[in-house]
């Protein structure tokens, strides 16, 4: 057996590149960046959502601060 790893599991089972065929290795290379770049853009999205909920906390809070503006009936 050799040393060389497993350049992707699939469906539990782990594939090196001497198990493929030319074709399978690029499919391959390309799954890996796909899920690399899927799990970035998940890491980014959870940030956006953590920072979008405690910016509108600031709002709010900042809200509170001002002077509120008495509501003016006026009577015709």
């Amino acid at each position: 057996m050799s040393g060389e790893k497993e350049i992707i599991n699939f469906n539990g089972r782990g594939y090196k590149q001497e198990d493929l065929n030319e074709e399978q290795i690029n499919l391959a290379v390309e799954l890996n960046i796909a899920g690399k770049q899927l799990l970035r853009l998940q890491e980014a999205a959870d940030t956006y959502n953590m920072i979008n909920k405690y910016k509108n906390i600031l709002i709010e809070a900042f809200d509170k601060t001002l002077p509120k503006e008495k509501e003016t009936i006026k009577e015709e």
